[in-house]
């Protein structure tokens, strides 16, 4: 404190404070490459789309995961699965907030939670787990940093307005995905009608008792107009397996639980991507300290 005083005496202060810069030319290899590509549509060449790397010296792509070689002591083991698919860029703005971590600690900083503390920081996505009404376009994939599956935005296509869910299995970019949480629409005459082949697809989302008996689901609520709570990781799913006169539904759960759930609470068809997540291997500590995770010590002698 006495040296900074000091200094702003000076005049010097100042000078040793480096402000935020952001890059404002091109580096030289996107310069080199932006280059070969003009040079090649002015020769009348094709231009092939950017593929990403299959195999070089640090690593080996094999199906939907990238096994690391053994170059260092960190990479050896390592692997996880691909990103290629995901969009590169940040999230939406509107769509997202920051996040001041806790470190496990209460408000008076005892530690209540063990094994957490530094990390990298993080955006929390904002997820429509209550799935507004409506008929959506699928616009990207994304990566979230907070959970293990990954994230679909969408476009509402009359209002345009974007919103995230989680990702379920075989849904494409493009696709048009819709959501009826409170039951599906009568049929209006002129308009035209949803077929049962296009309601009941990957993504679409429903209130339970609207959902065929032996269909697999996801994102499941627990009441009438609550939030998805159930089977929200990657890969997880369940599967409807009957309904009762009385209004509710039986599901049976990943771990063989049958539960009894209100029919009118909302649910999602499929699975949830990414199914590959509990292949990962951290390959070093210092990769899981990047998650935010502190040792785990045991005091055995």
């Amino acid at each position: 404190m006495l040296r900074n005083i000091q200094l702003i005496l000076k005049g010097t202060f100042n000078q040793q404070i480096r402000t935020k810069t952001f890059r404002k030319t091109p580096t030289k290899a996107y310069q080199r490459v932006m280059a070969m590509k003009k040079l090649r549509l002015a020769l009348g060449l094709e231009v092939k789309p950017h593929e990403p790397v299959m195999e070089n010296k640090f690593w080996k792509v094999e199906g939907d995961m990238k096994y690391y070689k053994s170059v260092s002591p960190g990479s050896t083991n390592r692997a996880h699965p691909t990103k290629f698919h995901l969009h590169k860029g940040s999230a939406v703005k509107r769509l997202s907030f920051g996040k001041r971590s806790t470190g496990g600690r209460s408000c008076h900083g005892q530690i209540t939670v063990r094994h957490r503390g530094g990390g990298h920081k993080k955006r929390v996505r904002i997820i429509d787990f209550h799935r507004k009404a409506g008929s959506f376009q699928v616009i990207r994939y994304e990566y979230d940093p907070n959970r293990s599956a990954e994230l679909l935005l969408l476009r509402c296509i009359s209002t345009n307005e974007f919103s995230y869910i989680i990702r379920p299995k075989n849904v494409a970019i493009g696709q048009i995905i819709h959501s009826f949480p409170n039951g599906i629409p009568p049929e209006i005459p002129g308009e035209r009608q949803f077929t049962k082949s296009e309601l009941i697809q990957p993504g679409n989302a429903f209130a339970i008792k609207d959902i065929p008996v032996g269909t697999m689901i996801h994102c499941i609520g627990l009441k009438k107009g609550g939030p998805a709570q159930l089977c929200r990781s990657a890969g997880t799913s369940a599967q409807l397996m009957s309904t009762t006169p009385n209004g509710y539904a039986q599901i049976r759960l990943g771990s063989q639980e049958v539960r009894m759930i209100d029919g009118n609470a909302i649910a999602t068809i499929g699975e949830v991507a990414n199914e590959q997540h509990k292949l990962r291997n951290w390959g070093k500590a210092g990769a899981r300290r990047r998650k935010g995770w502190r040792p785990a010590v045991r005091g055995i002698q």
